[in-house]
């Protein structure tokens, strides 16, 4: 009788999980970097340096995929393990597969958006998750899919092929030196080499979306306000981890007890110098416009992309029109309570407490209690981001929303949000022969929001084509607005709504005694920036019959400084009354027609992100330090000393907004503050100095084209109390690419305590006319690095008119 022997697993140790696994994984890494190249394909950003961005850009999709290692594996080898190898390699494959899928969903939300996905995904309800997506409807194309589905199509023919060959086991250690390895991966820079790309647009671009969404995730659990925290060394991880709980302990004692925000107001009218009388002596009405996605790179004088708003340009020339003016939210969330209120940011915003928002005094009660009519109108559901409780928590009257258009209105067939803006203003002017005056009213609009989509878009794509060559952009830079059409005709489109509002209400009987305040919630993300603080650099407009003189504003403010002012116009100029205390984050306007930063206050890009913070002409962000410049850019600044000083001017905030938070009330007052006249003598006095700049570097610079060179006019000072450093001025012109074309330099300088020098430097012109850029810098004599602040990245367009 024949003696069974069963059969023995080839090659000893070749199926077992860990051999298995070993043998597939090369599928996985070739499906990452089949991801990896598609999202390049896919990716909205143009750059300078496109093959330094693919480099960077693939080498993080790669790095994130060894710190997924350490979860990866150990999954994978609980279901490689299986008896039966078919099934264990579907189970691995469907884990790797949703691995790649939930990646390449945040590819394309960034592709729509423009912005990461990260913890700010915690901060919305399922339905408002519903309507953002439905919102964004039509904004994902065919070649999109590339990034969804190539991935698991080389995933699925590597798997396969792998899973049949005949591969050797590997070294019982090589699968736990990969996990240990990915683990040891995250105290490295959440995007390395990234910091080597000019502009925020391209270095968004090459992190890895992944890797920032599990950062981001996990810096929100742990529930910090720090600055991103998760991509910082191991060192400064757990040093900010104390940070945190000290902040908290802080807050406990704060000085102010209960009340951290409560002060006197002393805003002073800075309106008031250009405004005339009403015609019959009462109060004026008040118009607030916010715009969505309304921003200054693409609106206005000089706007760096070219302006795409002729109306709101018109009415800028009429109007007081603030240049470096801030949104302080990078989304919507923020905008009421900043600019109708002044509130702190709380944790995820003011309106994201809810119910338990405290009543708070605001533009909308403060008039009301003085006879004032409240109405606001949106073309959304105001749920979203609890706006509509807000409003109540305001006091408002009347709010028109998408639950409340009323009859005879279409909605927008191309988005979830809502009426497109054109049904929104004449919702608007359909009330307006009715409204009881004096009135205080506010306007949302959204059709600058994905899906960037409207009936009629045809007619302003083709007007798109028009106002490009009106604004003399060269045709071998309109391939990349083309692309853009969507987005670029929305602007020429909610532009166009504003101005038939605006001749619309100039026939009505109470047009000659009101205010229009026009501003952005925020700069849509979609267009390409520069660098992070053009997300928040949005235009306001103070517009008004009323007005003696039209003005330019180049001081910086934010919206958190348009309800103190208008408060205090209306009080000082117009016999209101106005709160004797208030909880303003804000100092009120300031009006000076040079360019200056004197304010404090925070600015927060998502719910879930943590505060970047300007205090005087300083930018905290990211655990960097920026100086703001003329035009609202920014020069990163290398100083500990005063980073630390920025910081615990930040601290100081975040205290009292957690002392705000633990209390839950702001002030005593609730929402009925005493009510007092103006007083003639406040003062504007910022409640901390700001911080001043020390050590070498550049005031102001002023370029001019002329028909042979472009003239430099740089003012170099020295802010130390001991004489600088010996330096050279030093200016640089490059192309849109980074590449150097000419440079010019003065005669050696040696500047004096607190001393500043004017130096005048000439550069040729190129050979072709386009858009260039000009770095001025003081630099080592010997060397020619830079040895102070400079200003980097100043735009000039060279027309061929100007050769």
């Amino acid at each position: 009788m024949k003696r069974y022997n069963p059969p023995r697993p080839a090659r000893g140790r070749r199926n077992t999980a860990a051999a298995r696994l070993w043998a597939w994984l090369p599928a996985l890494l070739l499906a990452q970097l089949t991801l990896a190249l598609c999202a390049l394909i896919r990716q909205p950003v143009s750059s300078g340096q496109p093959l330094l961005l693919a480099l960077v850009a693939i080498g993080n999709q790669l790095l994130f995929l060894l710190r997924a290692q350490p979860v990866l594996l150990a999954l994978g080898c609980l279901l490689a393990a299986q008896r039966f190898q078919r099934l264990a390699v579907w189970t691995v494959g469907l884990l790797w597969a949703l691995f790649l899928l939930a990646q390449g969903v945040l590819e394309l939300y960034f592709r729509g958006a423009g912005v990461a996905l990260g913890a700010d995904l915690f901060g919305y309800s399922l339905e408002e998750i519903r309507t953002t997506l439905g919102g964004a409807s039509g904004t994902v194309h065919g070649a999109d899919l590339l990034v969804l589905l190539a991935p698991l199509l080389v995933l699925g023919l590597v798997l396969g092929w792998r899973s049949r060959a005949d591969v050797s086991p590997p070294r019982w250690a090589w699968l736990p030196g990969l996990a240990l390895a990915g683990v040891l991966a995250w105290a490295l820079p959440l995007a390395p080499g990234a910091t080597l790309l000019d502009g925020e647009s391209a270095r968004q671009a090459a992190r890895s979306k992944g890797a920032y969404f599990v950062a981001d995730t996990l810096r929100w659990w742990r529930g910090e306000s720090a600055r991103q925290a998760a991509r910082s060394k191991g060192a400064y991880f757990v040093a900010d981890t104390l940070r945190w709980w000290r902040l908290r302990i802080l807050a406990r004692t704060v000085q102010g007890g209960a009340w951290p925000f409560l002060h006197e107001e002393n805003t002073p009218d800075t309106l008031g110098p250009y405004f005339g009388p009403t015609r019959d002596g009462r109060p004026p009405n008040v118009v607030v416009i916010v715009v969505e996605g309304l921003g200054r790179s693409f609106s206005g004088p000089e706007a760096p992309l070219g302006s795409f708003t002729p109306f709101l340009d018109a009415l800028a020339a009429r109007s007081l029109y603030f240049d470096n003016f801030l949104a302080n939210q990078g989304r919507t969330f923020g905008v009421l309570p900043s600019l109708f209120a002044s509130l702190p940011m709380a944790e995820q915003g003011f309106a994201a407490l809810g119910p338990n928002m405290p009543a708070h005094a605001g533009l909308f009660n403060v008039l009301q209690r003085q006879g004032y009519h409240t109405r606001f109108y949106s073309g959304t559901d105001t749920s979203f981001d609890n706006e509509r409780l807000f409003l109540q928590r305001q006091g408002v009257r009347d709010i028109v929303d998408a639950r409340t258009f009323g009859p005879g209105y279409s909605r927008n067939p191309f988005s979830s949000w809502g009426y497109p803006d054109r049904e929104l203003i004449t919702r608007v002017l359909a009330d307006a022969p009715r409204l009881p005056t004096p009135f205080v009213l506010g306007v949302q609009t959204i059709s600058m929001h994905t899906s960037y989509r409207f009936p009629g878009q045809d007619i302003y794509k083709a007007r798109l084509e028009q106002h490009l060559a009106a604004l003399g952009i060269p045709p071998e830079r309109r391939a990349d607005y083309r692309a853009q059409a969507d987005i670029y005709s929305a602007i020429l489109y909610t532009d166009d709504q504003l101005r038939r509002y605006f001749e619309q209400v100039a026939r009505m009987p109470w047009y000659a005694d009101t205010i229009f305040v026009i501003t952005g919630d925020h700069r849509l993300p979609e267009i390409p920036m520069a660098t992070h603080i053009e997300r928040y650099h949005v235009p306001l407009i103070v517009f008004s019959p009323l007005l003696r003189q039209p003005a330019r504003i180049q001081a910086v403010s934010s919206h958190l400084d348009v309800t103190p002012s208008l408060l205090a116009l209306l009080s000082n100029t117009y016999g209101l009354k106005r709160p004797a205390r208030v909880t303003w984050t804000g100092r009120g306007l300031d009006l000076a027609a040079k360019f200056r930063s004197l304010g404090e206050f925070p600015l927060k890009q998502t719910k879930a992100s943590p505060l970047d913070f300007v205090s005087g002409r300083w930018l905290l962000h990211d655990d960097r330090l920026f100086e703001l410049q003329e035009g609202l850019r920014t020069a990163e600044v290398e100083d500990a000393d005063l980073k630390a000083r920025v910081q615990s001017r930040l601290d100081r905030y975040e205290t009292a907004n957690a002392a705000f938070l633990q209390r839950g009330q702001l002030s005593p007052d609730g929402d009925q503050p005493a009510l007092v006249p103006y007083r003639v003598s406040a003062v504007s006095a910022p409640r901390s100095a700001p911080v001043t700049a020390p050590g070498l570097g550049i005031d102001t610079v002023a370029l001019s084209v002329g028909s042979e060179a472009v003239t430099v006019q740089a003012v170099f000072v020295n802010g130390d109390a001991q004489p600088s450093r010996t330096f050279v001025p030093l200016a640089v012109f490059t192309d849109a690419a980074g590449n150097e074309l000419h440079e010019a330099y003065g005669p050696a300088l040696t500047l004096a305590p607190g001393a500043t020098r004017a130096v005048q430097l000439r550069l040729p012109l190129p050979a072709r006319p386009g858009q260039y850029f000009v770095a001025v810098r003081p630099s080592d004599p010997d060397d020619g690095k830079p040895v102070g602040r400079g200003r980097y990245h100043l735009p000039v367009d060279i027309r061929e008119a100007a050769r």
